[in-house]
């Protein structure tokens, strides 16, 4: 029985990373995978059962982490976004949570059509709503929230798609969205 070696397993994780940014989940080939990676086809096939095995252990952790973001207002206090430093602090949380899986969430977001990291958007969605519901009860019809989630998370979701690369914008527009969006969204409406 041959040892697997770690050094490979990341090789290939990175190369499924590029295939699956790339081509997304249903384009994606394991021929190219193992290009990416400098191994043989039959190489992954040791260490993965099937795409879907090494698609799942690649965003498993980003997937973690954008369930993490549920909770964030209990670990910074936050009850309503009144200030700028309510805003930074928020947006900043968000960056570092995420920060680590840019390339995931990417792949989440546009790549995963076909499997269950496609409701990631949705999950977001209802985030957004959840939040508002609880910092301003029974001032909003849910309806209303739930449209103002899908604009908002469709505004941010453009951002991460055209600056992906760039952690520094999207950080700048995020925290330009929310205030937009949520900056005293409570006395703002007649």
């Amino acid at each position: 029985m041959q040892v697997l070696k770690e050094s490979v397993r990341n090789s290939i994780v990175e190369g499924a990373i590029a295939e699956f940014f790339n081509h997304g989940f249903q384009k994606a080939n394991m021929r190219r995978i193992a290009d990416n990676a400098n191994i043989t086809v039959g190489n992954i096939y040791r260490y993965y059962i099937n795409k879907e095995e090494l698609f799942n252990e690649i965003l498993l952790p980003a997937q973690r982490a954008i369930d993490d973001l549920e909770s964030f207002d209990k670990k910074l206090h936050v009850t309503k976004i009144d200030s700028q430093e309510d805003v930074n602090q928020l947006v900043q949380y968000v960056i570092n949570v995420l920060k680590p899986y840019t390339r995931e969430v990417f792949i989440m977001i546009y790549n995963s059509e076909g499997t269950h990291y496609q409701q990631v958007k949705a999950q977001l969605e209802n985030l957004v709503v959840e939040k508002i519901n609880s910092y301003y009860p029974r001032q909003f019809d849910r309806y209303f929230l739930t449209v103002l989630a899908q604009s908002f998370i469709q505004a941010v979701l453009h951002v991460f798609r055209e600056n992906v690369n760039n952690i520094r914008k999207i950080q700048e527009y995020i925290t330009q969205l929310v205030v937009y969006f949520f900056r005293d969204i409570d006395k703002r409406m007649f």
